[in-house]
């Protein structure tokens, strides 16, 4: 289980790659990918989709994804929970990722490592030192008992509010229940087409805020109330 330090570094390290490196992992490389596909918490008690890494990638060193027989929102959320851990756990020991979708294809994240050159690099820094900018201020992602709002609290939602969604629509709400449950809401209304993203970027902004609370409080979890609305209790 990753300490609050080690997540608060991840999210603040993990900057969705643009320009990959191509180049073959090595052995040690693998086991290091391997691991973090083993190291994940699933939603609720469900077991874990069966993540694997394959190098047959046009781009960086490969991709990493799992196979879904069912395409529906639920499972979607998950497939971003899970794979969001994946993520984290993969910027943690110096990868670079990003999550990708091609047409007719479910999302799928390359790994590897940045491409070198001062435009990436100045690239990469820019949007890591005004990402706060860009997303949605605390007091406007936020509302309900605000008055149980602490330090922790204040910790997992800026987890949160941190996570990187489609198009940046940042499509989700915190309703703060009691000092130790937020609910999670994802969006109400948007156009069909964008559905099956959105439902990934609920589970990649539920995998933020339940690691950070998992951190807080061993006993964390996490549960569907509906099919885009989760209890975080903590």
């Amino acid at each position: 289980m990753l300490s609050k330090q080690e997540i608060m570094k991840a999210i603040g390290q993990r900057v969705t790659q643009r320009k990959f490196l191509e180049k073959k992992l090595s052995p040690e490389q693998m086991k290091e990918v391997d691991l973090a596909l083993r190291d994940i918490f699933p939603i609720n008690s469900d077991a874990r989709l069966q993540w694997y890494f394959t190098p047959q990638f046009p781009s960086g060193s490969g991709i990493v994804l799992a196979k879904l027989k069912e395409f529906t929102t639920p499972k979607l959320v998950k497939y971003g929970f899970e794979g969001e851990q994946i993520v984290l756990n993969l910027t943690l020991k110096g990868f670079s990722t990003s999550w990708a979708r091609l047409p007719n294809y479910l999302s799928m994240v390359i790994v590897g490592f940045q491409a070198s050159g001062n435009e990436d690099i100045v690239e990469r820094a820019s949007r890591f030192l005004y990402r706060d900018a860009n997303r949605k201020p605390f007091e406007e992602v936020v509302f309900g008992r605000e008055e149980y709002v602490d330090s922790r609290i204040k910790d997992i939602v800026n987890a949160g509010r941190m996570a990187p969604s489609s198009f940046n629509r940042q499509p989700w709400k915190f309703e703060i229940l009691s000092k130790n449950e937020i609910a999670v809401h994802g969006w109400k209304k948007i156009p069909l087409i964008y559905e099956e993203v959105i439902a990934i970027d609920l589970g990649v902004v539920l995998s933020h805020m339940y690691l950070m609370a998992k951190a807080i409080n061993s006993e964390a979890q996490v549960e569907a109330k509906s099919e885009r609305t989760y209890l975080l209790r903590f």
